[in-house]
């Protein structure tokens, strides 16, 4: 077992590695092959560090369906389409794969003892921060609405996060408060630049240096979190 973690272990880094080189040097080549690889090497390392744990029974379906979607949203933002194309598809997968993280951290009992009204108040502060986000971005038509509604759903991942070193008293998931940041940061310079056309010298290096350590900080607060 510790051979086959380890390997898992090594595999992620390389490809990591990889990918990271590819995009500071621009070889598009190299990125293309290591992406689609990222979340299924996430996923095999989360699924030996849960083997044999306590975990209940229902992590591993939801962990698998939320790193299997994210591994579809990378496939689709490849794919060139436009607005409404693939890249429409993409930001679809990646916020239903936000969805089961969500529903692993409610699950998780991450808002125990939170009242109604204070996880209204979550809620609503949430929204009008990333309300203000789209305003300051200056993201405008159609698109703006789906940017809000997703930027919203990541940052309540963020709130889980929160909500469970509150209440849980588990500071395992301070990583899932500070990735799920890192997450909005990456995906907003990624609307940046293929929204509103800005971007700026390696600029590809730091979506995915800030995207993979985003999604490690998640997987390990929840694996962490549940073992």
């Amino acid at each position: 077992m510790k051979g086959k973690k380890f390997t898992a272990l090594v595999l992620f880094a390389l490809v990591t590695a990889l990918n990271l080189i590819g995009n500071y040097l621009d070889i598009p080549l190299m990125e293309y092959i290591t992406k689609p690889m990222l979340m299924p090497l996430i996923l095999l390392n989360a699924l030996f560090e849960l083997e044999g744990s306590r975990a209940p029974k229902w992590l591993n379906p939801l962990l698998i369906l939320a790193l299997l979607f994210h591994c579809a949203g990378d496939v689709f933002l490849m794919i060139p389409g436009g607005i409404f194309g693939f890249f429409a598809a993409g930001l679809a997968a990646f916020l239903i794969g936000h969805i089961f993280y969500i529903t692993i951290f409610v699950r998780s009992g991450v808002f125990h003892n939170v009242g109604a009204l204070s996880l209204i108040i979550v809620i609503l502060a949430t929204m009008a921060s990333i309300l203000a986000l789209v305003l300051i971005f200056k993201f405008e038509g159609i698109i703006k609405w789906p940017v809000f509604i997703y930027g919203s759903m990541l940052l309540f991942v963020s709130m889980c996060g929160f909500s469970g070193v509150i209440n849980l008293r588990k500071p395992t998931y301070w990583c899932a408060a500070l990735g799920a940041l890192l997450f909005l940061f990456s995906d907003f310079m990624v609307a940046w630049r293929s929204l509103l056309g800005h971007t700026f010298p390696g600029m590809g290096f730091w979506i995915m240096l800030t995207y993979i350590s985003a999604e490690c900080l998640i997987v390990t607060s929840i694996v962490r979190s549940n073992k």
